[in-house]
């Protein structure tokens, strides 16, 4: 008598499949330790594909649901990598030993990611013209130890990105390759550390995962310290930074934009047209080059000649020069409900009114007058009805007034200088034109989609289920290989279509023919959902098959992809065993 069951497959052959070809379980295994002695089942490597898998597959990282996800899904997961897997490979203890040997040591963690990068890069043909980096804070709800700093040091109190000092974070660095922003470094570092110190690690450490220097290096202004630029360039490197707005800064800013002392030219979309058909212009700026010096770390005087690239955005400047005026309306109308009571001193009125112009950024814009009044009143002295033998006394009454007026003149200055902002390079011009260098910034959100993922999209860290900070560490770097999957997949779909110069359709569930040719990792995982295993129990085997077929987007999602049909279309008629069995 044959008996069936029926398990969810969904997108989990595809992920599996991808995760093979990225060698992930072989590199693991080559660089981490294998498990104990009696420890018997799985390998780190194994595990690990595993657990990546259960993240992507059900958007969660929770150590303790893994075990029961294994279950309900072995027989689809033996099919797909051919690995026999026992009841407690994956409970929660084995996957926490996991994190631990993958995050406890950082040679080993560095070995891991660049071993990882440099077979991604080689086996998917990734460009490595232009690479970037970024930091960002990830807040968690763990209580705060006594003194004030978790085990460790890698959950603590900092300066906040998502606006909660009053909770610990931990800080994530996060290195990507354009154009997928596929990434190729991580870095997990306590939620106190400063920012500033972590891009020249970050591109030495990119630097030996792609094999040379000669990639442009993008990255935020706390990547432009002065010592940083210099040490990227005394490397060979090349890189892209726009200048904080502090020091002397801005007052640069200030004389170039008011008295350029170059021609301006325009600055355009490429393949964007207005509606007379011409180039959409989106800004303008010049480059002006300086000559800098700077002291390295190993002692010696660097110079070298920098381009300082000044760009305005129409579209930001707009922006701007709006918030001006809102905060210049709303100054102006709490100045003008400011109506100090009697007796206040004109110290104390001032004070009332230069804070209200600093709280709203305009303390130079708007300029105070303030009066003050003084008059004599007669009063009566003491206790009691006023009468005519009472006797009264002469009291001073202090009022003040205060008149504002806009300063026009500083004000209009404020707008031409909306927008605008400084860019370094050490690229020539031949290299690397104004124009060019704009189009690389604008592309600074391949590294933010990243983290939004980590955030609030399918491979969610937060909120955050680990508490020791190796923990921590190994998690974030899995999660980095998982983001590899979704990144790696958009690419090599983005590049087949381009190829075949084709488009697809049947993506997107409000709108089935709307077409794109630059599909998201999640809708084509989406498209695999509710697919299912049938396996019929025999006495002597079991027979494996696909319960539905394949839509033709389906079959379209895995040519683009390279993917072969045998992995959602061939069946297995192996001899029976329970894949939870033990022995």
């Amino acid at each position: 008598m044959a008996l069936e069951a029926i398990e969810r497959a969904d997108e989990i052959p595809l992920i599996l499949y991808w995760l093979l070809q990225m060698q992930v379980h072989e590199i693991i295994d080559r660089v981490c330790p294998w498990p104990h002695s009696n420890r018997r089942g799985l390998s780190y490597g194994q595990l690990a594909v595993l657990f990546i898998t259960y993240v992507v597959h059900l958007r969660t990282h929770r150590l303790c649901g893994m075990e029961d996800w294994v279950m309900k899904h072995c027989l689809v997961l033996e099919q797909a990598t051919g690995w026999r897997i026992g009841p407690k490979d994956a409970t929660d203890d084995r996957v926490g030993d996991l994190l631990t040997v993958v995050g406890e040591d950082i040679e080993r963690a560095c070995t891991l990611q660049r071993e990882l990068g440099q077979h991604v890069i080689q086996a998917y043909a990734l460009p490595t013209d232009v690479g970037r980096f970024d930091t960002t804070t990830f807040t968690v709800y763990h209580r705060a130890p006594a003194d004030g700093m978790a085990a460790g040091g890698t959950l603590s109190r900092g300066h906040s990105k998502d606006h909660r000092p009053d909770l610990l974070q931990f800080k994530q660095g996060l290195a990507t390759l354009d154009p997928a922003g596929v990434p190729l470094l991580t870095q997990t570092v306590a939620g106190k550390s400063a920012d500033d110190p972590l891009y020249l690690p970050a591109w030495r450490d990119m630097c030996r995962i792609i094999g040379h220097t000669h990639f442009l290096y993008v990255a935020d202004c706390k990547a432009a310290a002065l010592a940083t630029r210099a040490e990227v360039d005394a490397g060979n490197g090349s890189y892209l930074f726009p200048l904080p707005m502090t020091g002397k800064v801005p007052e640069q800013l200030r004389d170039w934009v008011l008295n350029p002392p170059v021609s301006v030219e325009s600055l355009t979309l490429p393949g964007v047209t207005d509606e007379a058909g011409q180039p959409l212009v989106i800004g303008r700026g010049f480059a002006v080059e300086r000559t800098m010096t700077a002291t390295l770390e190993n002692g010696q005087i660097h110079r070298w000649t920098e381009r300082w690239l000044v760009t305005c955005s129409d579209a930001l400047a707009r922006r701007h020069q709006k918030t001006l005026q809102e905060h210049l309306d709303k100054a102006e109308a709490e100045l003008t409900a400011l109506n100090p009571k009697e007796g206040v001193g004109l110290a104390e009125v001032q004070a009332q009114a230069e804070s209200i112009l600093r709280r709203h950024s305009v303390p130079n814009l708007i300029s105070l007058q303030l009066h003050e009044t003084v008059t004599t009143q007669k009063r009566c002295v003491g206790p009691g009805r006023p009468g005519p033998n009472r006797p009264t006394q002469e009291v001073e009454i202090r009022r003040v007034q205060v008149t504002y007026h806009p300063n026009m003149a500083a004000i209009e200055e404020q707008r031409r200088l909306a927008g605008w902002r400084i860019h370094v390079a050490n690229a020539p011009l031949h290299q690397m034109s104004l124009q060019q260098a704009v189009e690389y910034y604008r592309d600074e959100f391949l590294v933010e989609r990243g983290f939004h993922r980590f955030k609030r999209g399918r491979l969610p860290a937060l909120p955050l289920f680990v508490r020791l900070p190796e923990h921590s560490t190994g998690l974030m770097l899995l999660l980095m290989i998982a983001l590899q999957l979704l990144t790696l997949l958009e690419f090599v779909a983005h590049r087949e279509l381009a190829q075949r110069q084709e488009t697809i359709a049947g993506l997107e569930p409000s709108n089935p023919k709307m077409e794109t040719d630059s599909p998201s990792a999640e809708r084509l995982l989406a498209q695999f959902d509710g697919l299912h295993f049938v396996v019929e129990h025999t006495e002597t085997h079991r027979i494996g098959k696909i319960f539905e077929s394949l839509t033709p987007v389906q079959w379209r999602i895995l040519s683009l992809l390279n993917v072969p049909e045998s992995v959602y279309m061939v069946g297995f008629h192996v001899p029976v065993r329970n894949c939870l069995d033990s022995s």
